[in-house]
């Protein structure tokens, strides 16, 4: 039924949980796992960012005295890998630079997936009003189903 399946990953915790949540679906139906972390650097990004998400940034009495790395693509990626090879599972890596939504969208079509993964964040209405729902958008305009993963409470 399902052959592949797109886990969208962002930087906080719950993208263990899409991913455990995709990788379980795809023991099941002998599927590829693609991952899809996408990269927004545009002006609205800050805004776009979870409430769960700080900057990394560890502020001293004299100013920034450490940046941790924790939700830069890269250690988002290798996270990623490593969560799966505990789980004795490949994945293929996609890290787009844009929208999530829309690259989400775009490479789940392009690597032909069956089912896109995702998490959902709680979010205030004003930021909802002002940046909409990536999960939104996705189950919007994306062409296959969507299985949304919500944090525990």
């Amino acid at each position: 039924m399902f052959k592949r399946i797109l886990a969208a990953v962002d930087g906080t915790d719950l993208a263990e949980e899409v991913l455990e949540t995709a990788i379980a679906i795809s023991k099941r139906f002998d599927s590829d796992v693609h991952v899809v972390h996408a990269v927004h650097e545009g002006v609205l990004a800050g805004l776009l960012k979870g409430d769960d998400e700080d900057d990394g940034t560890v502020m001293g009495p004299y100013g920034p005295v450490e940046t941790a790395e924790a939700d830069d693509a890269g250690s988002v990626v290798r996270r990623m890998r490593e969560h799966a090879e505990m789980h004795g599972t490949e994945i293929t890596v996609h890290t787009p630079e844009g929208s999530p939504g829309e690259e989400i969208v775009r490479v789940a079509v392009e690597v032909h997936a069956d089912l896109i993964v995702l998490g959902a964040h709680e979010k205030s209405l004003v930021r909802r009003l002002l940046v909409g729902s990536v999960s939104g958008y996705v189950i919007e305009n994306g062409s296959v189903s969507t299985l949304i993963v919500k944090p525990e409470p």
